[in-house]
């Protein structure tokens, strides 16, 4: 079964379905001189046993705040609990039992197939594999280790699916993405954030300031206007449930999530405002309205980098016209300029505020590597479903019309619920 991951018909059975495009090949930080090589692969169902690994590679690797652990396993134990999911959490070591690599999976049921994935699912909009600078992970490398990991995983898995990886990240490439990779359906925005505030007004035209001040103005005439940044205690557990307040009321009247405020999800964000600081602790910011929160921000910090998770806004009609949540991003900016940090995230998915904030696309990528026979023949399968997606996300027209879709069912069962709620029924 090892030979599935390294003979090249399982490859070649993804990829000629979209031929992919030249990935980097050296996966070594610059001026690295010391080239290390994996030694042994160790697979842990338990996160207490890979803990010390782990803190130690993630202080060193190059990662985002998605993969600390702390919020890795937050999750697992809070919205991952539901899903049946096993940690399949593989740590690579050289020949004096240094940790070199960890890969944060679990393995899920999907119908007969036995699939292994990265932690933390749509919570996580990048995911990486943690290497200690200097460690070599080529095609090959990559391979045996999956094999073997496959190999020592109390049940096999049939496939490996990572999704959403950047191709580079700290200026490194990322090793997953040698293999046969192809393009993410969606992907992520970014910003470069400048040295001085001042700077990011000269980023915008002059038309957009003039429309701030103005939209900043007429809050101001409805009530005290204040922000709040870096909240702590039980004021970051406020702002929390003000945001799932907010955003669990503008998806359902959407028909988008009617099930987005869950307790799992309270509780994962609770605890992640209790965090460790060193393992990505979340921030919350606010704006308030004579003391009331009308926007949210909620994010990770990691080594200059603010990725934001999760935002939302009053819906209230007195509010909506003065935009909220755009005036609390910029202020938000403008705190994350002022402690020096260098890059901002607004994360996975298409939306027009976030092109308007963020000058810089990251392009992700989608990895699939059969692991079984099985595998081997549900791999083209996958494969042509995450092509039809990118496809329809990436389509103007065809978005419009699903959206448009949408929006007629919505309308549709607001009605039946009208005349039920009438008749009584």
């Amino acid at each position: 079964m090892e030979e599935l991951l390294l003979k090249p018909f399982a490859s070649d059975m993804v990829t000629n379905l979209e031929t992919p495009h030249d990935a980097p090949r050296d996966a070594v930080e610059a001026g690295a001189t010391t080239k290390l090589a994996p030694a042994s692969v160790s697979v842990f169902s338990r996160f207490e046993d890979a803990r010390d690994d782990w803190l130690e590679l993630f202080a060193l690797a190059p990662a985002s705040a998605y993969q600390g652990y702390d919020f890795t396993r937050a999750w697992f134990e809070t919205l991952g609990k539901d899903q049946k999911l096993e940690p399949m959490l593989v740590v690579a070591r050289d020949a004096n039992q240094r940790p070199l690599a960890l890969l944060p999976l679990a393995q899920a049921q999907w119908g007969p197939l036995r699939i292994a994935l990265f932690l933390c699912g749509k919570e996580s909009n990048f995911n990486l594999a943690l290497v200690r600078p200097g460690a070599v992970f080529d095609d090959a490398a990559i391979r045996r280790l999956l094999t073997e990991a496959a190999n020592a995983a109390p049940r096999r898995p049939d496939l490996f699916y990572f999704r959403n990886q950047p191709r580079r990240w700290e200026h490194t490439a990322n090793p997953l993405v040698l293999l046969s990779w192809r393009p993410s359906p969606s992907f992520a925005y970014g910003a470069v954030l400048p040295f001085e505030t001042k700077d990011l007004d000269a980023r915008l035209s002059n038309a957009r300031r003039k429309k701030l001040r103005w939209k900043a103005a007429r809050l101001a005439k409805l009530g005290a206007v204040a922000f709040e940044h870096r909240a702590e205690g039980a004021r970051a557990v406020e702002i929390v449930d003000a945001l799932l307040a907010q955003k669990g009321a503008r998806l359902r009247a959407e028909h988008i999530d009617a099930s987005f405020a869950t307790p799992a999800r309270r509780d994962f964000l609770q605890r992640l405002c209790a965090g460790a600081a060193a393992s990505g602790a979340l921030e919350t910011h606010a704006l308030t309205l004579d003391g009331k929160i009308i926007a949210a921000y909620a994010g990770l910090a990691h080594r200059g980098r603010f990725s934001a998770m999760l935002n939302s806004f009053d819906m209230h009609e007195d509010v909506v016209p003065s935009s909220p949540g755009e005036l609390l991003v910029h202020a938000l900016l403008r705190d994350l300029v002022t402690r020096g940090f260098t890059h901002f995230d607004l994360g996975v998915g298409e939306a027009l505020y976030k092109a308007t904030i963020c000058e810089e696309t990251i392009e992700l990528c989608d990895t699939i590597v059969p692991a079984t026979p099985q595998g081997a023949l549900a791999a083209p399968l996958l494969a042509a479903l995450l092509a039809a997606k990118r496809k329809i996300k990436q389509t103007p027209w065809i978005g419009t019309a699903l959206a448009a879709v949408r929006f007629g069912l919505s309308v549709r069962r607001r009605g039946q619920g009208s005349r039920r709620a009438q008749t009584g029924r």
